[in-house]
């Protein structure tokens, strides 16, 4: 059997991720966002790279995550705007990519996903809302799928790698609340 290596499954799973988010329409107005590499790099580093199981699930939880970045989006589109119905299109396509993958799998792995984006959703409604937010708020908004995808394949998400993905994203945050994370981080076991 041939040894897998990291990259070239990332390269696999970003290649499935395109060509899964190919819709005539969403094409052809260029509404899908780049494959973010760094999060699904990060994902993959926590799985058994020949688990076809891990690999699914890897898929699953980067069309939650695509799906909610996705409707975050429409938010920054004028009502009633072609690009707002696109987002929202596109965000959907994501999520039923997810569900469709999901479906697979156990229900309690459905159960668990589920709870978790109803719980980002709420993180995101609170970012969006408020300017005093916590850093578990923001982390839940951000990475709280990555958690979950990981604590179901009994993994830590907070490798080194997922430390420095998580510092790079958290430029939007106060000089206090990147204090804060990076205490946070330093006290993390990865």
């Amino acid at each position: 059997m041939e040894q897998w290596t990291n990259e070239s499954v990332v390269t696999d799973l970003a290649r499935q991720i395109e060509q899964r988010m190919t819709h005539p329409y969403l094409t052809r107005h260029e509404i899908v966002p780049a494959v973010d590499m760094p999060l699904l790099r990060w994902m993959v580093e926590l799985i058994d790279e020949e688990s076809t199981e891990q690999q699914q699930l890897v898929l699953a939880t980067y069309f939650a995550h695509q799906a909610l970045e996705l409707h975050d989006q429409v938010k920054d589109c004028p009502n009633g705007s072609l690009a707002r119905q696109l987002n929202v299109l596109a965000g959907d396509f994501a999520s039923a990519q997810f569900y469709k993958i999901l479906a697979r799998f156990p229900t309690d792995f459905s159960d668990r996903f589920g709870r978790t984006v109803q719980l980002v959703n709420g993180a995101k409604c609170t970012l969006a809302l408020d300017d005093e937010i916590s850093v578990s708020t923001w982390m839940e908004a951000n990475f709280g799928l990555v958690k979950t995808f990981a604590e179901l394949i009994g993994q830590t998400y907070l490798t080194s790698y997922g430390k420095q993905i998580i510092e790079q994203r958290a430029t939007t945050l106060h000089k206090e609340q990147r204090e804060q994370l990076s205490a946070l981080l330093a006290h993390a076991v990865a």
